[in-house]
C-alpha cells in the first residue's frame, strides 16, 4: 500500500490494507488500524491506541497510550449504519480516552482542532466538541453533547445527554450537569449551578477591555432574566448576541444561577 510507504509502522502494529496513512504517521507496537481509517500527516499513534472503521483523524495529533477511537456507540438505536468519528488536527488523546462513532446513518462525532483529552475520558456517539478545549480526566460526555470553542471540564464531570456547554466556560471538577451551561461562565455542582464570569479563562482568551465589560454586562442580564436588555446588547456585541442565541435555542434549559437566579 501507497501509503504505508510514507509512514512509520513498526513491528507488532496491525495496519488494515484499507487504511489510508499520510506522510510522517508513526505507528507504534501494539496499534490497530482498521480498514476505512484515515490518519493524517505528522500524527502519532502511541503503543495499544485502537483506530475502527469510520475514524478520521487529521493531521499533527497524538493519541494514545491505548486510545481507543471510532468504536460503536452505546446506543440501542444503532444498527450498524455508516457513520464517521472525526478528530481535527492538532487534537491530543490521552491514556485510555475514547471517542466513539455516531447513530444515524452518515452522522458524525466530532472533537475540534487543538483539543485535548486527558486520560480516562469519553465523548459519546454524535457529540460535538469545539476547538481548543480541554476535557480533563474521567470527563463523561453523553450522547449528543455539544461543547464550544476554549471551554474547559473539570476532572471527574459528567454532562447529561443533549445537553450543552458554552463556549468559553468552565465546568468545575466532580461536576454534574443535565441542563445547558452558558458561554463565559462558571459552573459547578451537582447538579450543576452557574457562580460567576469565567474570569481566569477569559483573561487567558485575552479577552479584555470593554470586550470583557460587555460580556459582564450580558450574563448580568442573562442571570436577572432581563431577555430584552440582552437583546439590545446583542445587537452591539457578538459575545453578547452568542449569550442570547445560546439561552434562546436551549431545548434542556439552562442551569440556574447559585444566586440571583
Amino acid at each position: 500500500m501507497e501509503e504505508l510507504t510514507r509512514a512509520r509502522v513498526a513491528p507488532g502494529a496491525s495496519v488494515a490494507p484499507g487504511a489510508r496513512l499520510h506522510e510522517g504517521v508513526e505507528v507504534a507496537p501494539g496499534v490497530v488500524i482498521e480498514d476505512d481509517v484515515e490518519v493524517g500527516p505528522g500524527t502519532r499513534l502511541l503503543a495499544g491506541t485502537v483506530l475502527h472503521a469510520g475514524t478520521r483523524v487529521g493531521a499533527g495529533c497524538r493519541l494514545g497510550p491505548y486510545a481507543v477511537v471510532g468504536g460503536e456507540p452505546m446506543d440501542a438505536r444503532y444498527r450498524g449504519e455508516l457513520t464517521l468519528t472525526v478528530l481535527e488536527d492538532g487534537v491530543v488523546l490521552r491514556e485510555f480516552a475514547t471517542v466513539h462513532r455516531a447513530t444515524g446513518e452518515g452522522e458524525e462525532t466530532r472533537v475540534g482542532a487543538g483539543t485535548l483529552v486527558m486520560s480516562y475520558a469519553h465523548v459519546s456517539h454524535n457529540c460535538r466538541v469545539g476547538a481548543r478545549c480541554t476535557l480533563t480526566t474521567a470527563v463523561q460526555l453523553g450522547g449528543h453533547v455539544e461543547v464550544g470553542d476554549h471551554a474547559v471540564i473539570g476532572s471527574g464531570s459528567m454532562m447529561h445527554q443533549f445537553g450543552r456547554v458554552g463556549a468559553y466556560a468552565m465546568f468545575g471538577a466532580a461536576s454534574a450537569a443535565n441542563q445547558d451551561l452558558l458561554p463565559f461562565a462558571m459552573a459547578r455542582g451537582n447538579p450543576a449551578r452557574h457562580y460567576r464570569l469565567n474570569r481566569v479563562g477569559l483573561e487567558r482568551a485575552g479577552i479584555s477591555g470593554e470586550r470583557y465589560r460587555a460580556i459582564e454586562r450580558a450574563l448580568r442580564h442573562v442571570r436577572r432574566r432581563e431577555l430584552e436588555a440582552l437583546a439590545q446588547l446583542a445587537a452591539e456585541s457578538p459575545d453578547a448576541r452568542l449569550l442570547h442565541d445560546f439561552v434562546l435555542q436551549s431545548k434542556r434549559g439552562v442551569a440556574r444561577f447559585a444566586t440571583g437566579g
